[in-house]
């Protein structure tokens, strides 16, 4: 009898251990993915922005296609945009020293790309898409949007770019990305719309 009582014991404990198991997992994916989603918004891709030791050039592979490495406390790292004809990828995964870094976009308006910056706090990663010099107002312009992030406490949570910055249906369009020492990683993710 005190067999069949332990035995009952540990069967509601794993199903108990399960079950926590269960909603630990959704609660994680939840705060792992964008919060607006549309309602059948599927993930097509994901890449990385990488910060590499300030003042060396990354030499390693562009592995899967899903990493773009810029130096940290970087003041124009360049990225270029361009369209492709065979789907989101990292063509080349260099933007460090004086490297030029390739992402293909395709189909830019059919998607939403939202970012976030995890790593060191105090970290930030600035973008501007094609910088436009005002020679009389000195100021720098970016045309078509800018990304600014900065690492603070707690979960980092996604926002939405600049559509207009992915669009390079027209032409090539170019990033400058600015970084800080503290700087390490930015996800972006593509959701195509339903």
């Amino acid at each position: 009898m005190f067999r069949n009582h332990l035995a009952l014991l540990v069967g509601r404990l794993a199903l108990i251990t399960l079950i926590m198991l269960t909603i630990l997992t959704f609660a994680m994916t939840a705060h792992a993915n964008p919060k607006d989603i549309p309602a059948g918004a599927k993930k097509v891709y994901s890449f990385n922005v990488i910060g590499y030791p300030a003042g060396r050039t990354y030499t390693g592979g562009c592995g899967e296609g899903n990493r773009i490495f810029v130096n940290r406390a970087a003041s124009n790292a360049q990225i270029r945009i361009t369209n492709s004809t065979s789907g989101w990828n990292v063509l080349d995964c260099n933007a460090t020293s004086d490297k030029t870094a390739t992402l293909g976009t395709y189909q830019s308006g059919l998607f939403d790309v939202y970012v976030r910056i995890l790593g060191k706090p105090g970290g930030t990663l600035s973008i501007c898409a094609d910088t436009f010099e005002d020679f009389l107002a000195g100021e720098t312009l970016c045309l078509l949007g800018t990304i600014d992030l900065t690492r603070g406490s707690g979960q980092s949570k996604f926002q939405l770019a600049p559509a207009a910055m992915f669009d390079a249906t027209l032409e090539d369009l170019m990033w400058t990305a600015q970084t800080n020492a503290d700087f390490r990683i930015a996800q972006f993710r593509v959701y195509q719309r339903p």
